[in-house]
């Protein structure tokens, strides 16, 4: 679990959506205004996570990955220009078990987002 998370404020000035798809048969995940979360995946999935921001600027690229387990693939704006600001999808393959903690940096005023993914 990410050892901080945004005030309560924070959460509620954020539109950060985080969409985690293991695909495969396998349900996607989504949490809305929950902008750090631990996630469990098996060795060999790809994920993606989603983020929306609000106002100017954007997620930087690549993200901040605390280890092996979890490799960045790419990142891509999703859907049409919406005023909010820029939707960004992250790319990602769980590829050894471990732990790793993924970090995005806003290059504006939006809160930093850190996922613990598990992986096994």
């Amino acid at each position: 679990m990410s050892a901080s998370r945004p005030s309560s404020g924070s959460r509620l000035r954020s539109l950060i959506v985080l969409l985690v798809a293991a695909g495969c048969g396998q349900g996607a995940l989504e949490a809305n205004g929950t902008p750090s979360r631990t996630v469990v995946l098996d060795a060999g999935r790809a994920f993606d996570l989603t983020l929306q921001t609000s106002g100017p600027g954007e997620y930087a690229s690549p993200p901040l990955v605390s280890s092996g387990a979890v490799v960045f693939r790419e990142v891509e704006l999703v859907g049409p220009p919406v005023p909010a600001g820029p939707r960004q999808r992250f790319r990602f393959a769980a590829v050894a078990p471990g732990v790793a903690v993924l970090v995005f940096h806003h290059t504006g005023m939006m809160p930093t987002v850190e996922d613990t993914i598990e992986v096994h």
